[in-house]
């Protein structure tokens, strides 16, 4: 799917600045400001739960620290 990126854009700033709108905040935030907090922020936070998820199921990001029980059991 190709879209407009001066659609994207527009419509990105239009909807940061009702969000401020409907928040009756006082003090206008730039648009990308309000974009990086919801957006952004929410992600990074998802993406470190996800990470901590994949880890608890027992996946090893750095397999490199990983010792199997082969070779404990040979020493």
């Amino acid at each position: 799917m190709v879209l407009n990126s001066n659609l994207v854009v527009t419509v990105a700033d239009v909807s940061a600045n009702l969000c401020q709108y409907i928040a009756c905040n006082p003090e206008r935030l730039p648009s990308d400001q309000v974009l990086h907090l919801i957006f952004c922020v929410p992600m990074q936070q998802f993406g470190r739960l996800a990470l901590s998820l994949w880890t608890y199921l027992c996946y090893n990001p750095n397999p490199a620290n990983y010792v199997s029980d082969l070779e404990s059991d040979s020493d």
